[in-house]
């Protein structure tokens, strides 16, 4: 068997594998024998079939299927042992004559090449790129206490609904099937809902039209138990039975409640609670302004690295992966459309070539870890010890997608941490609400 490569240009290489008998003949002489102890034919006893006619009914098969495998195996052994860098796979040549797997006993093959082309990063030469310090403002931290102060705060009967009540009642129509006992917040219903109900006392019956009840369909699929393809098409009447009204008295911000809500001399006034709630919010925003710096870098990184793609073999390997469900200038469309994520790809595997970015065993298992601990506290389970944590993590990770998912968010952090490191960023300070209405 013979293989060679031949350079059609700078991105665009042919390799030729040519393959004679003697490279399978062997093989299918030894599978054919196998088929032989095994073949049942009229007027035989098994195992006894005459040579030739085992041959006449399999041997064609056999030699393509060992040819294919051959091939395949050639091309794979080349590009690995020659490292090449290749876009895609390898495509059928358009020179490529048609095989006479019938008769022909030599066999050639060839395959065109996509090579990736090399790209040169110069981080310390991009400009103009911001790093923003994201701030958080006395709104946020209001609603955050309000929201401890709501939390931890105490219910009282009313006699009536009023324009902040809670309500427990029941929804139901028996033609859908529904029956809910839930408690409706007041100003999670529409303004029309709202008019309906108010004043209205114990074991009064009122009804709505679920398209007009709920500000959001998703507080309606939960107040009616209903799945979330049902909610979004449901346009039905309702009744609700009040069965209780009540006013919620938010909670006083005391050290009491500050230990019980954040253990005992942690934050010892509202000063030192607000001061936490804006530590904690502007953490949470770090990771907010680290994508904004990833997204920046991107753009700026896609716009100042020049360099070619294979344009013509990619839209013909974007034709034949589709199984010739996209051709011509479909294709070509395709191409362009994934052109830009194509070239950031190349950058950002450079940039971790440069930079030597690699993921280890251990950073994933670590990382798992620490978010299966984070998810058992949201959900108020008890942490395992670390030899079962270690457990679930590494089943975690026998899942190829979660590996790569989890393997993405490591190799962005340590992007955001090169960028920081090397480019000259213009550190600003800025709000949230104003750094929002830059995105925009």
């Amino acid at each position: 068997m013979q293989i060679e490569k031949k350079d059609l240009d700078k991105l665009t290489a042919q390799l030729s594998i040519k393959i004679n008998e003697k490279d399978y003949a062997e093989k299918v002489e030894k599978k054919l024998k196998d088929y032989r102890k095994n073949m049942d034919m009229p007027g035989f006893r098994k195992g006894k079939v005459p040579m030739n006619l085992v041959k006449q009914k399999y041997e064609r098969a056999l030699i393509a299927d060992e040819v294919n495998n051959l091939m395949q195996k050639a091309i794979n052994d080349y590009l690995q042992d020659n490292k090449l860098p290749i876009l895609g796979y390898p495509i059928p040549s358009e020179n490529q004559e048609e095989i006479d797997w019938a008769n022909a006993t030599e066999f050639e093959f060839n395959y065109d090449l996509g090579i990736a082309p090399e790209v040169q990063i110069d981080l310390e030469k991009l400009e103009n790129i911001p790093a923003y310090t994201i701030t958080a403002d006395k709104k946020m931290v209001d609603k955050e206490v309000d929201q401890i102060k709501q939390q931890y705060g105490s219910f009282s009967d009313l006699e009536e609904v009023l324009k902040d009540s809670f309500v427990l009642g029941t929804f139901a129509n028996a033609e859908e099937g529904i029956t809910s006992q839930t408690t409706v917040k007041m100003e999670d219903l529409t303004d029309e809902a709202q008019k309906l109900l108010l004043a209205k006392k114990k074991d009064d019956v009122v009804t709505f039209n679920s398209k007009e009840l709920y500000k959001d369909a998703h507080t309606l699929m939960h107040a009616l138990n209903i799945d979330h393809d049902r909610v979004h098409d449901l346009d039905v009447p309702l009744t609700f039975n009040v069965e209780g009204v009540f006013e919620l008295k938010p909670a006083e911000i005391d050290k009491e409640l500050l230990d019980k809500v954040f253990g005992e001399g942690k934050i010892e006034d509202e000063e030192g609670l607000r001061k936490f709630i804006k530590d904690d919010i502007e953490k949470q925003l770090e990771q907010t302004s680290d994508n904004q710096l990833l997204n920046d870098v991107t753009e700026k990184l896609l716009e100042t690295t020049k360099f070619d793609l294979p344009e013509d073999f990619l839209t013909r390997w974007i034709a034949i992966d589709s199984q010739g469900k996209i051709t011509g200038e479909k294709a070509k469309e395709e191409y362009k459309n994934a052109e830009k994520g194509l070239k950031y790809q190349l950058i950002e595997e450079a940039v971790a070539k440069k930079y030597d970015i690699k993921v280890t065993r251990d950073e994933l298992m670590n990382l798992t870890k620490d978010l299966l601990k984070m998810q058992m506290m949201q959900y108020g389970q008890a942490l395992p010890d670390e030899a079962q944590i270690e457990e679930i993590a590494g089943n975690v990770l026998k899942n190829e997608e979660e590996v790569k998912r989890l393997s993405d968010q490591i190799v962005k952090k340590k992007l955001v941490n090169i960028y920081k490191e090397n480019i000259p960023v213009e550190k600003t300070k800025i709000g949230y609400n104003k750094f929002l209405d830059l995105k925009k």
